[in-house]
């Protein structure tokens, strides 16, 4: 069973009050009816407040000689002792739930993001920032989530528990400082509001210069400006949706074999990149070298020099790459990873029968 959110908890705290507010107004009431005229409003007052504490005081309205008193106020004692036990319980689980665990989770999560490097941050989790949260998650890397509503936080540690969530405003540079912006490797920047993502992307080139940015402009007159802001790419709603739709048009068999390469949860097929750090042991390798090794089970695509011309589309088997090259590569998640460590050195890359 899921832990009730802190607005389950608060509306159960608010009728919880409602309950016990409207115990003592019918005591005071039943007092003051019992009691007649010569007891006044005070009086009934604090009679029920001394029924309901069970403190003991003396009688403020006589009710030893009146039967209709002695029921009432024997009614009063159970439902309002059964009112107060219920509040104290309701309020007691808001404390602790709601303040404590918060607590203990707020720590644990930023404990788990100052142990990320090289991790991705999500700014805005609406439909746009939850399609690049699931993209994220899907391909393996680690992410950090800013969302200041309450609710879509909510539905963010339902749907993704391990995925560590901070409740604020993105565009907070202390916010982002929280999110490990200094040691991320990527921001996006989903927001709908362009002034918002203008303000975000500026922080954002601020505090950590080398992280890529990239930012949605809900207007076109926007991209100019994200760009100028630092943003290293702008993408505009209208453009995508309208390219999308131009491609439904004209090349549909392609556009459903993309959706189903990124839908597919069987095969999970990506178009990854992979940039060849220095000294990694697979450069100096020719392409033939590496296909039936380090490269199996993946379609190398496209691979771009290291000093950023154009890609060399279906790359010639004798093509020697070097360090700094892109390799545009698809294939699975898991093999994208064996291959990344390979990269790296992290593993010793496979050669092929034909490799030297």
């Amino acid at each position: 069973m899921s832990r009730p959110t802190d607005a389950k908890l608060r509306e159960r705290v608010l009728l919880a009050a409602r309950i016990m507010a409207g115990t003592y107004i019918i005591g005071v009431l039943g007092y003051r009816l019992i009691g007649g005229e010569q007891y006044s409003w005070l009086d009934a007052i604090y009679m029920t407040a001394n029924a309901l504490t069970t403190a003991g005081f003396r009688e403020a309205v006589e009710i030893s000689g009146s039967p209709s008193g002695l029921i009432f106020t024997t009614l009063l004692l159970i439902f309002g002792a059964a009112t107060l036990v219920y509040f104290t319980t309701v309020l007691t689980a808001y404390v602790v739930e709601g303040d404590l665990t918060q607590g203990f989770r707020r720590r644990r999560m930023q404990r788990t993001i100052s142990e990320m490097n090289g991790h991705y941050i999500v700014c805005g989790a609406g439909a746009t920032g939850l399609a690049v949260l699931r993209e994220l998650v899907s391909t393996g890397r680690e992410a950090v989530v800013i969302e200041a509503e309450d609710e879509a936080a909510a539905r963010l540690e339902q749907e993704f528990p391990t995925v560590p969530t901070l409740k604020g405003d993105f565009t907070d540079d202390e916010v982002l400082a929280s999110a490990g912006l200094g040691r991320a490797a990527g921001v996006v920047i989903c927001t709908a509001d362009d002034k918002n993502a203008l303000v975000a992307t500026v922080t954002c080139r601020q505090m950590n210069p080398r992280a890529r940015v990239v930012a949605r402009a809900a207007g076109t007159r926007a991209i100019t400006r994200l760009k100028h802001a630092g943003a290293d790419a702008v993408v505009s709603t209208d453009l995508i949706g309208g390219m999308r739709m131009a491609s439904e048009l004209i090349r549909p068999s392609v556009v459903t074999f993309l959706d189903q390469m990124l839908r597919d949860r069987d095969r999970n097929l990506r178009i990854e990149e992979l940039e060849l750090p220095r000294d990694s042991p697979i450069a100096g390798k020719r392409v033939n070298d590496l296909r039936d090794g380090a490269l199996a089970d993946l379609l190398l695509l496209a691979v771009r020099a290291p000093d950023g011309g154009d890609y060399v589309y279906n790359p010639p088997r004798d093509l020697e790459l070097q360090e700094g090259s892109t390799l545009i590569v698809m294939g699975s998640p898991a093999n994208m990873r064996r291959v990344r460590l390979a990269a790296d050195g992290a593993i010793e890359p496979a050669i092929g029968e034909s490799g030297v």
